[in-house]
């Protein structure tokens, strides 16, 4: 048997202990040491990611806030790099002193994982360039400072929302940044995510579509009262939401005698939690039924694992017992991604003497309105869907000229679209020779666009009225506090005010139904406070909330 070969330089190494001894050091200290920056030169992460971002998370996309405008992936849609295109134009234009306002969501969903798309992405996006373009171009919400915007990226499930906190607090002095608003979905990690804004950045969050009931709470509190100091909404509060659906069943002919509850009872969603609970009591009347049949989604699925097939599942089970409380109205407490399933589930499953399922939902289910599984569904005849969404571009009616908050939405409209307003056709007059925007009508159906420009309203408004800027942050958080009574400001989705916990008061929720089209039609506008909040009030009235 020949000799075992070996390395020669081996050889050498073993013959200088000393050598082999220092050499092993070295390999160590640059392991050590090198850190993150030698790994990602022997690995370069496949994405590269401009200034105020990082490449994380599975798939991997840049989490931060979005200085240079550059994708958030490497596989983003044509619309998704239009819009990021536009934000740059936009903040290019900006000369002299300026504030910046930071859109902040998870912007880069990953399918079957996340409950929200692409798709129901651009219209936020949308509404605060629509924002900003007035902001600085028309005297709608006064003239200076200018005002940018910056897009950030707390990835998929929100996971790298502190990653992105931290590029926050980074840029915030170099970018003038006053108020950061958007959020997106009711979660723990997007609650987190005020919470730290509020502790570390001590400026306003004001969420567009935030409407979990404990989400302006400090999840460090452990009695769980204490607020978040600094954040605000535009948006209703799943409490109100439901009353509204109440209101809304208790006129339906005939009465609703029977309802069942389709609750997800997965944990760490403020929206599916707290959506649930309003609803198993505030649906509770003489004479009415209510039946909870509680469901699980998954809280965390990797991609391409199937989130369809693991609800259909537990809707196929559900199957009977929602047969047997033969229900006229069935609430769906869940996130709008998952109606789908559940509407298929009903239309594919076996016959039990109801014709017609009547489905009413929160404001979660405009996430379903290009859902092929809900349309089908709706096609067949099988069901009917309806939601009680945060805001409705119809919902103020078409008399001319109509409310003073008809008025409001009719000068946003003009804004968004580049048309003339619709009530007295002339086109909206800018400061200066300008482009206009051009957005799609249709992107307003799931009113998401309206809730974003209004947050962005109240970010704006605020630092234009905050003299001492970033020198004193905190000071804006106090100004948006005297938004109310004769101070409210006009919104696209109603007069904007808000009480002492940050909540709006007077806020509109509309009942929206859904066509087999992906059409939205709003069939009944509900106030959750009791009267009717349509104009500023007059000297002395009692016309608005809080005076």
């Amino acid at each position: 048997m020949p000799p075992a070969v070996g390395n020669p330089r081996f050889g050498r190494l073993r013959r200088h202990p000393v050598l082999s001894l220092l050499a092993a050091l070295v390999i160590l200290t640059g392991l050590v040491f090198g850190g993150r920056w030698g790994y990602d030169r022997l690995f370069p992460p496949s994405l590269t990611c401009g200034t105020g971002m990082t490449a994380t998370g599975t798939p991997l996309a840049c989490a931060g806030v979005n200085i240079d405008s550059g994708p958030f992936t490497d596989h983003e849609p044509a619309r998704m790099r239009e819009l990021e295109h536009m934000v740059k134009s936009a903040n290019d234009t900006v000369k002299g002193p300026y504030t910046s306002v930071v859109l902040m969501l998870d912007l880069s969903p990953v399918s079957d994982v996340d409950t929200l798309t692409y798709d129901s992405l651009y219209p936020n996006i949308e509404g605060a360039l629509t924002a900003v373009w007035r902001a600085n171009n028309t005297a709608a919400y006064g003239s200076t400072p200018a005002i940018k915007l910056y897009l950030a990226n707390m990835g998929s499930q929100y996971a790298s929302w502190d990653h992105t906190v931290a590029e926050l607090k980074e840029q915030m002095s170099a970018e003038r940044i006053s108020a950061v608003v958007g959020l997106g979905q009711s979660t723990e990690q997007t609650r987190r995510a005020a919470a730290a804004i509020s502790t570390q950045l001590h400026i306003p969050v004001i969420g567009s579509t935030v409407t979990g009931d404990s989400m302006n709470l400090d999840p460090s509190d452990p009695t769980g009262k204490k607020q978040i100091v600094d954040m605000f909404r535009v948006s209703p509060t799943n409490a109100d939401s439901v009353i509204a659906a109440n209101q809304y069943v208790s006129t339906l002919k005939p009465a609703v005698t029977s309802l069942a509850v389709v609750a997800d009872s997965v944990t760490g969603d403020d929206y599916t939690q707290t959506l649930a609970e309003a609803a198993r009591t505030r649906f509770k009347v003489p004479s009415r039924t209510v039946t909870v049949l509680p469901y699980t989604s998954p809280s965390d699925l990797p991609a391409g694992s199937g989130r369809q097939d693991y609800l259909v599942q537990q809707f196929n089970l559900m199957h009977a017992n929602l047969c047997q409380a033969a229900p006229s109205v069935v609430y769906f407490a869940g996130r709008g991604r998952d109606l789908g399933a559940f509407v298929e589930n009903w239309v594919q499953g076996a016959p039990c003497g109801i014709p017609q399922l009547h489905i009413l939902a929160g404001d979660d289910a405009s996430e379903s309105i290009h859902d092929k599984g809900v349309l089908n569904g709706i096609a067949s005849g099988r069901v009917t869907v309806a939601y009680t969404a945060l805001a409705s571009p119809d919902e103020w009616g078409t008399d001319c000229p109509g409310s003073d908050a008809k008025h409001n939405y009719d000068q946003f409209w003009a804004a968004f679209t580049g048309r003339p307003d619709p009530c007295t056709g002339q086109p909206l007059t800018a400061d200066k020779e300008v482009a206009t925007l051009t957005f799609d009508p249709a992107d307003l159906g799931s009113g998401q666009a309206m809730l974003t420009h209004d947050a962005a309203v109240a970010a704006i408004s605020a630092g234009r009225r905050d003299a001492v800027g970033l020198k004193n942050p905190g000071l804006e958080t106090g100004i948006l506090h005297q938004f109310y009574c004769a101070q409210m400001l006009p919104g696209a989705s109603g007069w904007l005010s808000f009480r002492t916990d940050g909540t709006p008061a007077g806020k509109p929720t509309p009942v929206v139904q859904l066509g087999s089209d992906g059409s939205t039609r709003t069939i009944a506008l509900t106030w959750p406070d009791g009267s009717p909040n349509l104009s500023l009030p007059q000297r002395g009235g009692k016309g608005a909330p809080g005076c």
